[in-house]
């Protein structure tokens, strides 16, 4: 991920924000039939937030509903993802209700003005959401990663800016970590960032290229490698997420099958 840093404007200078009439007022949601419920009706944008519905992700979430729409805290990481689904009066009604000072904030571009006079982005992603549509496998020759790897994989973030921001140790118990080997040495990997069987859905993430090989079309062999896995493996929704600046890997991934559903915004924020 880029850092593209947005600077803080003060309030004077923001135009009114909308007024919107609420139908139903905030509650907490606490049944996953109801919360599944809301999220398959925008299956592509709630990606992640459906894997939080396997346990053991699911006890480190708060949920809230307003008229169709859903606020998720997710509380497993230190960043703390808040993501929001709805139209643009639920996504103001439900950032007010939540408790939460700050943290990590997903946004649709509908969603933006009606947040804006409730949280403030400290640095914002203009960030695309692919799915794999017609899969295209790439050739080539991979290995499967598991914890065994670790140290290698963790080496390899270590020689670039950005690498493997995402990671987390218990992601390569998944399975569905993949590399390539340049003379023994790991030289590219990609992975998930999230997965649930159950709920059919995958995030690729945690790719990565050393910077000595890149150019050599590797992202694409690991992160295509990774999809096939997820593929065979019956998962039914498979996407990722790029930075819209990022032109070179989002070719990468439409090479293999991906396509851009949804530009939306994310970024550390802070309630007003």
């Amino acid at each position: 991920m880029s850092a593209r840093r947005i600077p803080r404007c003060p309030a004077a200078d923001s135009p009114p924000a909308p007024r919107f009439v609420l139908k139903e007022a905030v509650r907490r949601l606490t049944e996953k039939d109801e919360i599944r419920r809301r999220l398959n009706a925008e299956r592509d944008w709630s990606l992640y937030a459906l894997a939080d519905l396997d346990d053991g992700l699911f006890e480190l979430c708060d949920w809230w509903g307003a008229g169709d729409g859903l606020a998720l805290v997710f509380r497993g990481i230190s960043i703390r993802p808040i993501f929001i689904l709805g139209d643009a009066g639920s996504a103001r009604a439900l950032l007010e209700a939540i408790p939460d000072r700050w943290g990590y904030l997903n946004l649709q571009a509908h969603q933006v003005e009606a947040a804006r006079r409730v949280f403030e982005f400290q640095e914002r992603h203009e960030m695309a959401r692919m799915i794999l549509d017609e899969f295209a496998p790439r050739a080539g020759s991979v290995e499967a990663l598991g914890s065994a790897a670790l140290d290698e994989i963790q080496q390899l973030y270590a020689t670039g800016d950005g690498g493997g921001i995402a990671f987390a140790p218990f992601q390569l118990d998944t399975g569905f970590f993949r590399g390539v080997y340049r003379a023994g040495e790991l030289a590219a990997v990609a992975g998930v960032q999230v997965v649930s069987r159950k709920e059919s859905v995958a995030a690729v993430g945690n790719i990565f290229t050393r910077p000595d090989c890149r150019g050599l079309g590797l992202a694409q062999t690991v992160t295509s490698a990774v999809a096939a896995a997820l593929r065979e493996a019956g998962i039914r929704t498979i996407g990722l997420n790029v930075d819209c600046s990022n032109g070179p890997a989002i070719h990468a991934y439409e090479r293999i099958g991906f396509r851009t559903r949804i530009r939306y915004f994310e970024g550390p924020a802070e309630r007003r």
